[in-house]
């Protein structure tokens, strides 16, 4: 399953933000509105990332039980050490 960016957020409601930032004229307050963005998308995205995080250390873990770190490297296409990471909840 390939999901796309774009099919998780409105990459047009980003677009117009920054259009509108970039449209203030003062810099310092250009500045402070782009943080300000940029700290909500973080914000927005930072749950589903965890969330995700678990569901491949989970994923690798149940690999773990008949695999070796080299065979589920082969099968994921992560390295090794990537896979030893996940494993360990990194």
């Amino acid at each position: 399953m390939t999901i796309k960016p774009t099919d998780l957020i409105s990459t047009s409601a980003v677009t117009e933000a920054l259009a509108a930032i970039g449209a203030i004229a003062d810099p310092v307050a250009r500045e402070k509105a782009a943080r300000d963005l940029q700290d909500a998308l973080t914000k927005a995205i930072a749950e589903p990332m965890t969330q995700a995080k678990a569901v491949r250390q989970q994923a690798v873990l149940e690999l773990r039980q008949t695999l070796t770190l080299a065979k589920i490297s082969e099968k994921t296409g992560l390295s090794i050490p990537r896979v030893d990471q996940l494993a360990k909840g990194k």
